[in-house]
């Protein structure tokens, strides 16, 4: 190998390290302050390596983040949105990508608009129209919010757009109706997509903060980000319980790290080789 060539083989090598560094070391720190006493969590200059773990940090954040209450409302209510989105998305799609139809020009142009529009815009007529309708604090709500998603719209028509046309004319030749064709020769086609959009809008609704604190005004529905917001803003002896905070994210991160590592493959497949076999 040329001095040239070794010379940017050490460079790229430094730079892969940086950034393997750089995205790692947050959940390092992550995982080494929630094993921390209250002190220490908070001293400065910080330390890099526990002196003493303490394990019943997470006990301590479980009981006072009530993950009891809380889990079982992110794991209903995120599993649940997730779904509905993409029961709602998956037809509305294949109309886009595949059906000819008045309107569907103005139609895809509003959905391409809409995902532009923030959320913190457009909050307050939803939250008074909620409000007079009466469904605050109910499940109804934040799935009302979720069945519908321009941004998931637009991803699946663009990957049933891959689709070879003759694949679909082959089952409609075979007597398949437009249901039959979308559910069982197309979206089996773009199996790697759904996987990966399942996973992202699941981690999307997981961690969802905004629409939570907008709909709810009570602890009815409220789910794991704000048992997070809650543990923060407890204070013992004038000391915000950060170990206990780090300890919330943790238990948190772990079920978004373990439905990664079942859908990796997957994902790779979907990015690489834009979702399609």
């Amino acid at each position: 190998m040329s001095t040239k060539k070794t010379i940017f083989r050490i460079i790229e090598c430094i730079i892969l390290a940086l950034l393997f560094i750089i995205f790692v070391f947050p959940f390092y720190w992550t995982l080494i302050t929630s094993l921390k006493g209250t002190m220490e969590a908070v001293e400065y200059p910080p330390t890099l390596w526990p002196r003493k773990f303490v394990w019943t940090n997470y006990p301590e954040a479980w009981v006072a983040g009530h993950f009891s209450t809380y889990g079982l409302n992110s794991i209903f209510m995120t599993i649940g949105a997730t779904l509905l989105q993409i029961t709602a998305s998956v037809p509305a799609a294949y109309a886009f990508a595949r059906m000819e139809f008045k309107g569907k020009k103005i139609l895809f142009a509003i959905i391409l608009a809409d995902i532009m529009i923030p959320a913190q815009a457009i909050f307050l007529p939803i939250f008074l129209m909620y409000s007079k309708m009466g469904i605050l604090n109910t499940y109804i709500s934040y799935f009302m919010i979720f069945i519908y998603s321009g941004t998931t719209i637009f991803f699946f028509r663009n990957a049933f757009k891959q689709v070879p046309e003759e694949l679909l004319e082959a089952a409609r030749l075979d007597g398949a109706s437009e249901l039959s064709v979308m559910f069982r020769v197309l979206l089996p086609t773009v199996k790697p997509f759904l996987i990966t959009q399942l996973l992202l809008i699941f981690i999307s609704k997981w961690n969802g903060y905004f629409w939570v604190q907008v709909l709810t005004t009570n602890d009815t529905i409220r789910t794991l980000p704000l048992a997070l917001n809650n543990i923060v803003n407890q204070v013992d002896a004038y000391v915000i319980r950060w170990d206990w905070a780090m300890a919330c994210n943790v238990m948190m991160m772990a079920p978004l790290l373990i439905a990664y590592i079942f859908a990796n493959n997957q994902m790779k497949t979907a990015f690489a080789g834009n979702g399609i076999k």
